[in-house]
């Protein structure tokens, strides 16, 4: 699936791009350490992107997420990833989400442009109601584009997740299908 505004697009990720996606991983391991989790050193190989890519596709087909690249119209490589995971059906019809573009494009409106547009997928394509983001108070690169993309301030959660191997808390935001509708379903992008 590929969802783009013009300007950017976001598409499904590719088990054919794990070297190219080993690579964005190793040029920006420092940049993005202080917001994720520990990863191991297999994390940054061509094997452990083809294991992870795999497990995307899988997660793809069985509707437990949906893990898109990032990507500049007209470029061939990605800048960045947004990621649905955690697809609850049923009552919920909820997902959560994460983002992240390489150091060398920040401050462009991409990461933005690109929850817009996963926002679309996940309401306009997927059928999903509710997106939730977690996002620790000092990441305040992350809270701007949350913002920007018309999320909630919903409230606090004490050491929610584990990143970098600490406990970390986390101000917890969401965008409703029926708030989308309102800023963003008569918007441009297609599919």
């Amino acid at each position: 699936m590929v969802v783009t505004d013009g300007f950017l697009r976001i598409q499904q990720l590719n088990v054919q791009d794990a070297a190219i996606w080993a690579r964005i991983y190793v040029d920006n391991k420092d940049f993005l350490q202080p917001w994720n989790p520990v990863m191991g050193p297999e994390f940054f190989t061509v094997a452990g992107q083809t294991q992870l890519l795999q497990k995307a596709s899988e997660y793809w087909q069985a509707d437990r997420g949906y893990g898109y690249g990032i990507y500049r119209n007209g470029e061939p490589n990605p800048v960045g990833r947004v990621t649905l995971s955690n697809v609850v059906r049923g009552a919920w019809e909820s997902c959560t989400l994460g983002y992240w573009v390489a150091k060398q494009y920040n401050r462009q409106g991409l990461a933005t442009g690109a929850v817009r547009l996963v926002s679309q997928a996940a309401f306009a394509s997927l059928g999903l109601h509710r997106i939730q983001a977690a996002i620790m108070p000092r990441n305040r690169a992350s809270l701007t584009v949350i913002k920007n993309a018309k999320f909630k301030y919903e409230g606090y959660a004490r050491h929610y997740l584990k990143i970098a191997d600490q406990w970390e808390d986390h101000e917890i935001f969401s965008l409703i299908k029926e708030d989308w509708e309102l800023h963003e379903g008569n918007s441009h992008s297609q599919f």
